[in-house]
């Protein structure tokens, strides 16, 4: 019986101890378990956050990217839009370029329109004695030729009116061709000039700054040549005409033949019925609107912060001044335009030879 006993013990304490080396083995099994669970975690949660910085660090380079790409494409757009609109009629836009030829550039420098009209006195229409005092019955005498038309050839220097009338037909032929030729240049370089309801004509696609330089160069070009026929026309039947000259009614208004002249600070010359020079020029008129607030130039180097058009616009600014030393007025704003626009579309850069290819 106590060898039975004995033997139930032993078997109670072995059947202890191995349920004890069970739990340890399912213990330290788990333990196992939980540590590479916890590897796998951190490995998994290192992944993730090298991966999120990977993107964050992606999405840093393209909103870089983006950024520029939105600047390049907004060249043009939004200088556009920004800065008053400038209204400039002909004479504004041609007569203070003319005003600084006639410092030193014939035959601007004899006429001097711009910069000193001329008076009746000039001519020698005067009464005035010395300053500040009238001959009265030089002055009658004077007022009551004028009111019968009189020729003007034993009152006044009749040469001298001549000479200011052909002047004045000359500074007209020279702005009515360069209107012809900035509303061309316009035309040619994809800026088609329209008007606006006051009939102003709005220059799209540029600036004032660009405006002004475009129409330097028309200018330049009809003193050089002026080739419209009817300016042409109307400036030989003003010069040619050697009709006797006289009075229209008044000693500011002086009709030699077809042309008539009036004098005073904002002179005016009338050619067959046809306003030559003062608010009408060769018989054309009209005003141009351009943004004060930006130009090409201005666009071109906001393209330089652009890494795919910085050598592209760095090429263009040399390439432009280039032509405008050479004086290519035209031509150098053609470039910097046709250099916005591919900017402006996102379009590939292309070497700057390829923006004037007709030069080269």
């Amino acid at each position: 019986m106590r060898t039975i006993l004995y033997v139930l013990a032993v078997l109670i304490i072995l059947q202890g101890f191995v349920y004890a080396v069970g739990e340890a083995d399912i213990d330290t099994s788990q333990s196992k378990k939980h540590t590479k669970e916890q590897s796998i975690q951190q490995k998994s949660s290192t992944d993730s956050k090298q991966s999120q910085g990977k993107k964050r660090g992606t999405t840093k380079t393209k909103g870089r990217d983006s950024t520029a790409q939105e600047s390049s494409k907004s060249t043009g757009q939004a200088e556009s839009r920004q800065g008053a609109d400038v209204v400039l009629p002909l004479e504004a836009v041609f007569l203070d370029m003319i005003g600084e030829l006639e410092a030193d550039t014939e035959p601007f420098r004899s006429c001097r329109v711009a910069t000193n009209p001329k008076l009746g006195r000039d001519f020698g229409l005067s009464a005035e004695v010395y300053p500040g005092v009238i001959n009265n019955t030089a002055a009658d005498y004077l007022s009551k030729a004028a009111q019968s038309n009189s020729y003007i050839k034993n009152i006044a220097d009749e040469a001298a009116i001549r000479a200011y009338r052909d002047c004045l037909a000359y500074y007209g032929a020279v702005i009515g061709q360069a209107y012809l030729n900035v509303t061309g240049d316009l035309q040619g370089i994809g800026s088609a000039p329209r008007k606006d309801a006051n009939g102003n004509i709005t220059v799209a696609g540029m600036g004032y700054d660009d405006f002004i330089l475009l129409a330097n160069g028309a200018l330049h070009r009809a003193i050089e040549q002026i080739t419209h026929p009817t300016v042409k026309r109307l400036y030989v039947r003003a010069t040619g005409d050697s009709s006797p000259c006289q009075f229209d009614k008044s000693l500011e208004n002086i009709k030699c033949g077809a042309s008539l002249i009036t004098l005073g600070a904002v002179p005016q010359l009338t050619v067959s019925g046809v306003r030559m020079y003062g608010g009408s020029f060769a018989g054309f008129q009209g005003s141009f609107k351009a943004s004060k607030g930006w130009s090409l130039s201005a666009a071109i180097e906001r393209m330089k912060t652009d890494s795919r058009y910085a050598k592209f616009a760095s090429d263009v600014t040399e390439f432009s001044e280039q032509l405008e030393s050479q004086g290519r007025s035209k031509e150098a704003v053609m470039v910097r335009k046709k250099a916005v626009d591919i900017a402006r579309t996102g379009k590939q850069a292309v070497a700057v030879s390829k923006l004037l290819p007709s030069i080269h």
